[in-house]
């Protein structure tokens, strides 16, 4: 059982990093293909632009919270761009306006000096949630694996480590399948021993 228990905890840190790579993947993909990537309920982007810098600087990975019911003045939100859906942008919100119980929301990039005519009097509907943080470390990491041809080597490695992990889970099968024959085994044996143990007391009593 012992051996069975580290052959167990050895494989967990193999579990974990392909669960990381995995989830590295999906969230690369989504970003790939236009989507809005989520991890643990927030949104996760990849930022091209520096109109945010020095806030948000150019090839930062952010991280949105989509939950947000209210937004004010000098938030920085990401929203799609009302005259081309497909475009993404994070900008801090700098006047909004309420008509007829309607928000209106005007933004305009750190770096920038003055809002473009898409960012002027949009609405909620466009808004994908309220920025929260970023982290440059991984954007370095996604700019250099998908941005520079690696996806390949990366996609690569991912399956390095399933191989190992399943070869690993098949061990650990192995290991509990033959500990359990090993169990039936020696039950077995018992048996045949206090059979053979009741036929000698049984020929013991017919000699007295």
């Amino acid at each position: 059982m012992k051996k069975t228990l580290k052959k167990v905890l050895s494989i967990i840190p193999y579990l974990l990093l392909l669960i990381s790579f995995i989830l590295i993947i999906q969230v690369a993909t989504s970003m790939r293909k236009g989507e809005t990537p989520t991890l643990f309920g927030k949104a996760i982007f990849f930022v091209v632009s520096p109109s945010m810098e020095d806030t948000i600087i150019a090839g930062d990975i952010i991280f949105v919270n989509t939950n947000v019911d209210k937004y004010n003045v000098g938030d920085i939100i990401t929203f799609r761009q009302p005259t081309d859906t497909n475009i993404i942008i994070t900008h801090r919100i700098i006047e909004i306006d309420i008509i007829y119980g309607v928000s209106y929301y005007t933004t305009l990039g750190d770096n920038n000096y003055e809002s473009l005519d898409w960012e002027i009097d949009f609405t909620e509907d466009y808004i994908i949630g309220k920025y929260s943080s970023k982290s440059g470390f991984i954007g370095s990491i996604y700019q250099s694996v998908f941005s520079n041809g690696l996806n390949v080597i990366f996609i690569g490695i991912v399956l390095v480590f399933i191989v190992i992990g399943g070869m690993e889970v098949f061990n650990i099968i192995n290991t509990l399948k033959q500990a359990k024959e090993k169990i039936v085994l020696e039950e077995k044996e018992k048996l045949i021993q206090e059979e053979l143990e009741k036929l000698r007391k049984q020929k013991e009593n017919r000699k007295e």
